[in-house]
């Protein structure tokens, strides 16, 4: 009789802890400051359009990959705290283009001209912050190495 008990009290437990964790699942959009960058899912070409307004805008672009096959897992970028992607490819040989579009290897995104904060971590490695100044319609790549 007092394994039953056992066993009931630890399922309704581990029920209880598990809706716990779910509750606190937040949606990225509310992580993410839409005002500080905008990413891309697109071609070279409506990137070099939204670049025309970089002087008036003050923005620049920054493009984000990897050279290590290290990485455990994926590679999670945040940029000034905030998360921008993962990469899940690296670039050993040689590097991406500036404003290359996202894919599996790469991040590209628009941010404001000025000073900013890189860092990144996958399961068993840590880029720790690294801030970097960019001017207005620049094109900075920063590799993880």
């Amino acid at each position: 009789m007092l394994h039953k008990v056992i066993a009931i009290s630890m399922t309704v437990m581990l029920s209880n802890s598990h809706q716990a964790y779910a509750d606190q699942i937040k949606p990225i959009s509310n992580m993410i400051n839409s005002g500080s960058f905008v990413m891309f899912n697109t071609s070279s070409k409506s990137i070099d359009a939204k670049m025309q307004s970089c002087a008036s805008d003050e923005t620049a672009v920054v493009t984000i990959y990897s050279t290590t096959s290290k990485a455990q897992l994926e590679i999670d970028v945040k940029l000034d705290g905030s998360p921008v992607g993962s990469l899940s490819n690296y670039f050993p040989d040689s590097a991406p283009e500036c404003k290359s579009p996202d894919s599996d290897g790469i991040i590209t995104i628009v941010i404001p001209a000025g000073k900013h904060t890189l860092e990144a971590e996958s399961l068993n490695l840590l880029w720790p912050g690294r801030t970097f100044n960019i001017r207005k319609c620049e094109c900075k790549l920063l590799p993880l190495s």
